[in-house]
């Protein structure tokens, strides 16, 4: 049972950190769109003043990073070197 338990706090710990780097990087976008060093298009906010079209760009680009990795062995090293 301890093994199990392990494996559940990593989950929810690695849950916890994608959630904060997603966030972050959201957050990032956002603020420079307010500043005018980004498009425009990024500052736009929903009813909860979440900002949308940061999150929504964050998100893509985070699923092509991973689909490129995927496919690509010679990418992931690229990757980590970056």
């Amino acid at each position: 049972w301890g093994a199990v338990l392990i494996s559940v706090g990593l989950i929810i710990s690695l849950l916890g950190a994608l959630l904060s780097w997603v966030l972050l990087c959201a957050e990032i976008m956002f603020a420079a769109a307010k500043d005018h060093t980004m498009p425009a298009f990024l500052k736009k906010e929903n009813k909860n003043h979440v900002p949308v079209n940061a999150l929504w760009l964050t998100n893509v680009m985070i699923q092509i990073f991973l689909l490129i990795t995927l496919f690509s062995a010679g990418t992931y090293t690229s990757l980590i070197y970056l």
